[in-house]
């Protein structure tokens, strides 16, 4: 709802000639580029909610930091955009740091730590979104150059908004309180200036230099899990950091 008020109110000719200004808006592909990429968040987002229902916040949310690495193949093969060898330096931090984040003492091994991320479900479904988004972040790049930042990112708000109340009222639920839908709305309203920015930023630079960027947020969620959850985040915050020294890394190496 808010990305739309802004896209009116930046674009208040959508308002009174609404195909003409979208036609002038938008490039070839946008509707292609619209449908797969909303199709693919709408899988992302599913295993990113799965993720924190069946794990310890603090666990899971970092491995997003892997978007990133997994951008090392992606970007190339989708945009031909190609970071330098420091990058991999990149990717070594981030393996390594990954590992960590399933270690709850530090006296357990690499390989059992591994293990422990490879074991719980709630961590494959992080992966799994990790994996999804790696796509889909350069989707998006495509999305803007066939329209523009806040255009692209009303719409793609709009398809995966439109098909989650599709899928809610299909499924059997119980109703929102009004607790939750304050916090929904905050929680909202946040992600809708994030993505925002995201989408500007991707005009400036490459996508893994955006993402890796963006997930310096999984250091931040490791930290408030422990505080306001009570987690066990031993040995869990020493991994992400690590893992956001990979990405810095990969932010550096251009």
């Amino acid at each position: 709802m808010l990305l739309s008020l802004l896209c009116l109110v930046w674009y208040p000719s959508l308002l009174f000639q609404f195909s003409a200004t979208f036609a002038v808006l938008t490039r070839p592909g946008f509707w292609l580029l619209l449908l797969l990429d909303g199709a693919l968040n709408l899988i992302a987002y599913y295993f990113f909610v799965r993720a924190f229902r069946l794990s310890d916040a603090s666990l899971v949310a970092p491995l997003i930091l892997i978007t990133p690495v997994l951008l090392l193949v992606t970007s190339p093969l989708m945009l031909s955009e190609h970071v330098s060898p420091l990058g991999a330096f990149g990717v070594i931090f981030a393996v390594v740091g990954s590992a960590f984040l399933g270690m709850s003492d530090r006296r357990e091994s690499l390989l059992t730590s591994f293990i422990v991320l490879v074991r719980d479900p709630g961590a494959r479904s992080m992966f799994i979104t990790a994996t999804v988004w790696s796509i889909t972040s350069n989707l998006d790049k495509l999305g803007v150059r066939a329209s523009t930042p806040l255009l692209w990112i009303a719409a793609i708000t709009i398809f995966i908004a439109l098909c989650s109340i599709i899928f809610w009222l299909a499924m059997p639920r119980r109703p929102p309180r009004l607790k939750d839908m304050r916090y929904a709305a905050l929680s909202g309203a946040a992600n809708a200036l994030g993505n925002a920015l995201q989408m500007y930023a991707l005009t400036l630079l490459f996508v893994p230099y955006v993402i890796a960027i963006k997930r310096m947020s999984g250091l931040f969620t490791v930290v408030a899990s422990g505080v306001i959850f009570k987690e066990n985040t031993r040995g869990r915050l020493f991994g992400a950091a690590i893992m956001l020294a990979g990405t810095a890394l990969i932010v550096f190496a251009s």
